[in-house]
C-alpha cells in the first residue's frame, strides 16, 4: 500500500466506512429473470454434492440484480466479480472466453426440443415430416439465448422476447406458432402456465447437437477445478447418473421421442470435435 493509499484508508476509517474485501470462496451465479427456474433444484444438487469433495468450502449466492445470460456472460468475461458461474448451453464463442467444464449436466438433452403450442393448435404439427415443412410456422425465444441463432441458421423463423416470461404470454396471443422446449423443462413449464391454455404437441421433436455445461468467470481457475474433480468423482460413483434420473425420468418418458417425427437440425456455432463425444456415459440416448 503506498502512502496515498494509506491516507485514503485512514480517512475512510475516521468517517467509519467499511471496506470489504472480495471473498474467494464467494461464489454468485445470476439471479434469474425468471418468476421460476426449472432447472434450479437439480442444478443446486448437483453442485452441492460436486463441491462436498473440495477441501475448499464454497458459499454459492445469487447475484445482486436479476440478470439475463447476454449480461452474465458479459460481467463474467470482464471479471467484475458480480458474476462467477453459470449454467447454460455453450457454443464456441462462450467456450473461448470462459472455463467451460465439459461434462453436459443435461446429458445432451437440451438439445431436445418440443413444441409447446396454444391448445386449440395442439396438433398443429401432425402433418410435418420434415425441416422445411417447419419453415412455414415461427418459433419463440428468449433475445439473447444461443438457440436462436440455432433455429435461425436451419431456415426457421424465430420471433424473440426480451424475458422468459414473456414468451409464454406471446405464445397465447398468437405472436409466433409454437415455443420449442427442451423435454426436461416443458412438462413443469405447462404446469407452471396452466391458465394460459398451453398444449404440448405431440406429433414432432427438434433435435440438434447441444451441450449444457457450467461455465466458471476466467479468474475463478480453483473453483473451476473444484468443480469438475467434484463432477468426476460423482460420475465415477454413480452419483450424477442418480440425480439426472430422480430429476429427469419422469420427463424422458413423457416425451416418448421414439413415438416422436424428429427433425434434425445443424448446429453450426458448436463444434463436435470441441465436445466429449467419446465418453458415452455422458450423454443420453433415446
Amino acid at each position: 500500500m503506498n502512502k496515498y493509499s494509506a491516507v485514503l484508508f485512514f480517512c475512510l476509517s475516521i468517517l467509519g466506512v467499511q471496506l470489504a474485501v472480495a471473498d474467494p470462496n464467494i461464489i454468485r451465479y445470476p439471479r434469474p429473470s425468471a418468476k421460476t427456474d426449472s432447472h434450479f433444484d437439480y442444478i443446486n444438487e448437483l453442485l452441492t454434492e460436486a463441491l462436498s469433495f473440495s477441501a475448499n468450502k464454497y458459499q454459492l449466492l445469487p447475484s445482486h440484480a436479476q440478470m439475463q445470460q447476454g449480461r452474465a456472460v458479459h460481467e463474467m468475461k470482464n471479471g467484475t466479480r458480480e458474476v462467477d458461474l453459470l449454467w447454460s448451453m455453450s457454443t464456441d464463442e462462450r467456450e473461448k472466453s470462459l472455463i467451460a467444464i465439459k461434462i453436459p449436466i443435461d446429458k445432451g438433452l437440451l438439445g431436445w426440443r418440443i413444441p409447446l403450442v396454444r391448445s386449440e393448435q395442439k396438433n398443429l404439427f401432425k402433418d410435418v415430416k420434415t425441416l422445411h415443412d417447419m419453415h412455414a410456422y415461427s418459433a419463440g425465444q428468449e433475445l439473447d439465448w444461443p438457440d436462436v441463432k440455432v433455429l435461425e441458421s436451419n431456415g426457421l423463423t424465430v420471433a424473440t422476447a426480451n424475458s422468459y416470461e414473456a414468451l409464454f404470454s406471446m405464445l397465447e396471443a398468437g405472436r409466433f406458432d409454437y415455443f420449442p422446449r427442451s423435454i426436461l423443462e416443458i412438462w413443469k413449464e405447462q404446469e407452471l402456465h396452466t391458465g394460459k391454455k398451453l398444449s404440448v404437441s405431440p406429433d414432432i421433436a427438434l433435435h440438434y447437437p447441444a451441450a449444457y455445461y457450467f461455465f466458471v468467470a476466467p479468474n475463478k481457475r480453483q473453483f473451476a477445478d473444484d468443480l469438475n474433480n467434484g463432477l468426476e468423482m460423482m460420475i465415477r460413483n454413480g452419483q450424477f447418473e442418480k440425480i439426472f434420473l430422480k430429476y429427469h425420468q419422469t420427463s424422458i418418458q413423457k416425451a416418448g421421442l421414439k413415438q416422436r417425427t424428429v427433425l434434425e437440425l445443424r448446429n453450426p456455432f458448436l463444434n463436435p470435435a470441441n465436445m466429449p463425444l467419446s465418453r458415452s456415459e455422458l450423454w443420453f440416448k433415446p
